[in-house]
């Protein structure tokens, strides 16, 4: 497929019996970040769905991290594949380690880390299950079983800022009538992996609120970023 068109508008003209059985994207080593730099909505579109991505024409010796952190702001699960002018090849093995301690009685998530863990908790849920995370965040309401529940979050923007979208978690709540929409919160809360409509049946992370503060200054930045 040619890099100028997006994944979306690819898969919408395929016959309806066919089924994708593994998206691969290939890439230049030695143009793809100047692409990103220029184009990063169309480079993060082929990689978000990628469940891998080969970076060829290495030359031996080249820096990888710059290949290793555009595919992981991603996606976490993306398998890398480096291919070498020499015909060799290797896959990535650097460790990402979190910014904040999984193991803590409360894992506190700083303003700059929100959107790490946003993705963190909601690719492996099951991983968060009985824990105790703070954050900051701004109130939403669910559209759908507004009683009891509201969503923290935050406005999360993953390539540029036509991407920007908001990013909150279902939290239960006694009192979230009494929450203004868009306000600052600070939200102490247990996760646990459950099965709820917004994930469409599969499992995903809902908060219980222990502690709701309101007048929390904004978080700064305001927009997340990975």
């Amino acid at each position: 497929m040619n890099g100028m068109h997006l994944v979306g508008d690819l898969y919408t003209r395929f016959p309806e019996d066919w089924v994708v059985a593994q998206e691969v994207m290939f890439a230049d080593s030695t143009t793809i970040m100047a692409y990103n730099a220029n184009m990063r909505n169309l480079v993060m579109d082929k990689l978000v769905g990628a469940q891998m991505v080969v970076f060829n024409r290495l030359e031996k010796g080249a820096d990888i991290m710059p290949l290793h952190k555009l595919a992981r702001a991603a996606s976490r699960n993306i398998d890398i594949l480096y291919d070498y002018t020499d015909g060799t090849t290797q896959f990535d093995d650097i460790e990402d380690p979190l910014p904040f301690d999984i193991n803590a009685p409360i894992i506190d998530i700083k303003d700059e880390d929100y959107a790490l863990w946003y993705r963190d908790v909601s690719e492996e849920p099951q991983k968060y299950q009985g824990k105790t995370v703070r954050f900051k965040a701004q109130v939403a309401m669910l559209r759908r079983e507004k009683k009891g529940l509201f969503a923290p979050g935050r406005f999360v923007m993953t390539c540029c800022v036509d991407d920007i979208q908001f990013c909150g978690l279902p939290c239960r709540y006694d009192a979230p009538e009494a929450l203004e929409p868009r306000s600052w919160v600070m939200v102490t809360a247990k996760v646990s992996a459950e099965k709820h409509s917004l994930y469409h049946g599969e499992l995903g992370p809902v908060l219980t609120a222990l502690e709701v503060t309101t007048g929390a200054e904004p978080a700064d930045p305001d927009v997340a970023t990975f």
